[in-house]
């Protein structure tokens, strides 16, 4: 019995190890992370931002006042202040006038004009002399400044000297002349273009000047306003 009994318990033992190795899990070999620079789902395209284009630099305006001539005339009214001489006034001497002005001028720039004025001036007559007459001629250089350019209405402003002649006829018994400086000639005014040769518009002038030698305490001064008729050649 002994000797069947050690065979048989070594035989049991076998066994038993076998099922204890069969139930023990296999561990599997865990699967490596996939890279992080590979996408699961393929290569990642990255757009390519299209090539900008080259911007130009904007071009300037189209200059439409330099190298044109520019032919002005105005007709206005004209009232005369200040002084004559010593001894007379301008308003004891002159009443209300008529001013008739011609300008002519080229452009420097697409906004400066130069040129030339004329201005005869015809007056009333004073209320203390109801037989006399007055005519005044004026003449000088002239520089203008257009602030608007490429537009129908174009506001503008001259700056201009000269000489003055003034004749006083007292009624056929004397004729006393007054020539002089025109040390002033401010001129603001705005023309409206109806085409591209013709404007029209209003206007306001001051002068100021002296006859004879220069002296402050003689000085004159005329206020005129008027329209005024512009020509523009070749046109806006």
């Amino acid at each position: 019995m002994r000797s069947f009994a050690a065979p048989c318990a070594a035989l049991t033992g076998l066994l038993l190890a076998g099922l204890v190795h069969a139930e023990t899990p296999v561990s599997a070999t865990p699967a490596p992370a996939p890279s992080a620079s590979v996408s699961p789902a393929g290569p990642v395209v990255v757009p390519v931002e299209p090539e900008q284009p080259v911007l130009e630099p904007i071009p300037n305006a189209r200059d439409l006042l330099g190298g044109h001539v520019v032919l002005g005339a105005a007709v206005g009214a004209k009232w005369p202040f200040g002084a004559l001489n010593d001894s007379q006034t301008q308003r004891s001497e002159l009443g209300p006038g008529l001013a008739l002005n011609l300008d002519l001028g080229v452009g420097l720039s697409r906004s400066v004009v130069f040129g030339a004025w004329g201005e005869f001036d015809e007056y009333s007559a004073p209320p203390q002399c109801s037989v006399c007459s007055s005519k005044s001629f004026a003449a000088g250089p002239f520089l203008r400044y257009h602030a608007v350019q490429g537009a129908r209405f174009d506001p503008w402003a001259a700056l201009g000297v000269g000489v003055r002649q003034t004749n006083i006829d007292n009624g056929g018994s004397s004729t006393e002349h007054f020539f002089g400086a025109e040390l002033l000639r401010l001129s603001l005014g705005a023309d409206w273009y109806a085409s591209s040769n013709v404007a029209i518009g209003p206007y306001v002038e001051l002068n100021m000047g002296t006859y004879g030698a220069f002296n402050l305490d003689r000085l004159h001064t005329d206020l005129g306003t008027g329209l005024r008729l512009t020509l523009d050649f070749p046109g806006k």
